[in-house]
């Protein structure tokens, strides 16, 4: 496509007034990018001088407030956990009971281990304190056992009928 001198000249024209435009554009956009910076500095500034202390002030007369409500929420809480703590563990001690009848072992110890977690069942206790305790008891059973025997023996003055 050939153009005339004269379109050539006008496009050129154009070419150079677009460029002008875009150039003037850059310069505009570039102040207005100076603007926006220093209004948000401005902007930072009237906050941390206005609206902070303000903030700061309606936090503080609101926490007690807050406070208490979090408290009463909490208490409820305790109270409800206290509640259906016995009726939770309850549920989860038949519920162990009903799979191990049902020989379903593993489901009984994933319930089981559980309840243990989340504070409704105690854990079974595995050690030697119940061996000691036992060792203990029938100690003391036998020398309960050995005073009786010294108490009531045969050979004693007091239980031997005189003879007449």
């Amino acid at each position: 496509m050939k153009l005339s001198r004269k379109r050539r000249r006008e496009l050129r024209r154009l070419r150079n007034d677009a460029q002008e435009l875009l150039d003037q554009q850059r310069v505009v956009l570039g102040h207005a990018g100076n603007v926006l910076h220093e209004a948000g500095r401005q902007a930072r500034r009237l906050s941390d001088e206005h609206v902070a202390p303000r903030v700061d002030e309606t936090l503080e007369a609101v926490r007690p407030g807050v406070e208490r409500g979090v408290a009463t929420a909490r208490r409820a809480a305790d109270n409800v956990r206290r509640f259906t703590a016995p009726f939770v563990a309850s549920a989860l001690a038949r519920t162990i009971r009903t799979l191990d009848e049902l020989d379903n072992h593993d489901a009984a110890k994933q319930v089981r281990g559980f309840g243990e977690r989340t504070g409704y069942l105690k854990s079974k206790k595995k050690g030697v304190g119940g061996v000691i305790a036992l060792g203990l008891g029938l100690a003391a059973a036998a020398g309960v056992g050995y005073a009786l025997w010294q108490a009531f023996r045969t050979d004693d003055e007091l239980w031997v009928s005189p003879e007449s």
